[in-house]
């Protein structure tokens, strides 16, 4: 068995039923040793939003044991060019990745290394080759040449984890409610059920902007999710019932589309269990590069009931010719 600790030998055969979508981190030590696991392959599962591998691994001792590889979603994998049939039972593969928290024989893949020798990145964010060239690798897809068509357009996951600009400042009450979270169960996402806003537009997954006039549509790929933004100077939310994604007003500042919105009625903040309220006040720039070929994201939220100190975000989309929103169709396992 090719494993780099040998800690994990002791734990216990499991049956395949890893969550939906969830916190990598919940569940998988991205802070431990990188594991690395061979064997043949016994089973595929080729759904949204985290496909899965099973495999057999040789002990050492004449026997095999389970394990489980998961890693990003069916959406991901087709971008970078592995589809259900690039592994089948009976092949043998190499994984590596974070290990499970919960002492079971399950991996959060970043990379695995097929039967051809082509090496797959196996989740939804970009990480290093382990096994191969990267002049081996797929080519990266190039800039757009042709004529820029401004922010209406298919925008594709620059590549980097949206990332909070300092760590969270919360009020008494957000720690009395996080102190009763419990990740395995607690997590809406694990149920299919589709995180409210500003969690809905944090993702790696494509975005596109859809002029409608007196608003804009924002299709989001994760979820299958669609917000409008309404444009006009008479848009308000009064008397306007709350909802997951809320009620977006905007206006373009230069090249900067401000978004702000209210009346979000999403209990969680981000998948680690911080509470929201309908209080809460999200304030959005996308700023279009004077090349039109990036996005860069900023996103604020103020939620006095919640919040010491509002949370910002920042994340980047880029241009990449023929991409396309591609249905979600989140699958409970």
């Amino acid at each position: 068995m090719r494993l780099n600790s040998l800690a994990v030998l002791c734990l216990f055969i499991i049956p395949w039923s890893l969550p939906a979508h969830h916190s990598v981190t919940a569940f998988y030590d991205r802070n431990a040793e990188i594991l690395e696991v061979e064997g043949i392959v016994t089973s595929v599962f080729w759904k949204n939003p985290h496909v899965g591998v099973s495999i057999l691994v040789d002990s050492g001792n004449g026997e095999r044991e389970e394990w489980k590889l998961e890693g990003g979603s069916v959406n991901t994998l087709m971008r970078r060019g592995f589809r259900q049939e690039s592994v089948k039972i009976g092949d043998r593969v190499r994984g590596a990745g974070h290990p499970s928290r919960r002492n079971q024989r399950e991996i959060f893949v970043t990379n695995l290394l097929l039967p051809d020798g082509d090496e797959i990145i196996f989740t939804d964010v970009d990480v290093p080759l382990r096994w191969t060239d990267p002049s081996q690798g797929s080519p990266a897809t190039a800039i757009n040449e042709t004529p820029a068509t401004g922010i209406f357009r298919v925008w594709s996951y620059g590549g980097t984890i949206h990332g909070l600009r300092r760590p969270l400042s919360v009020t008494p009450a957000a720690q009395a409610v996080k102190a009763g979270w419990d990740p395995l169960t607690d997590d809406p996402s694990l149920r299919c059920e589709a995180p409210g806003m500003p969690n809905a537009n944090l993702n790696p997954y494509p975005i596109e902007f859809i002029d409608e006039g007196d608003s804009i549509r924002l299709r989001i790929e994760e979820w299958d999710a669609t917000r409008e933004i309404h444009m006009s100077e008479q848009a308000t939310s009064i008397d306007r019932a709350p909802s997951l994604l809320g009620y977006s007003v905007g206006r373009w500042d230069g090249r900067t589309l401000y978004i702000e919105t209210t009346q979000v009625d999403a209990p969680y903040l981000d998948d680690a269990g911080t509470p929201q309220s309908e209080n809460a006040i999200i304030v959005e720039r996308f700023t279009l590069s004077n090349d039109e070929n990036r996005l860069d994201y900023e996103v604020t939220v103020t939620d006095p009931e919640y919040l010491a100190e509002p949370a910002i975000w920042d994340a980047l989309w880029i241009w990449r010719p023929g991409a396309e929103i591609l249905p979600f169709e989140c699958t409970l396992r």
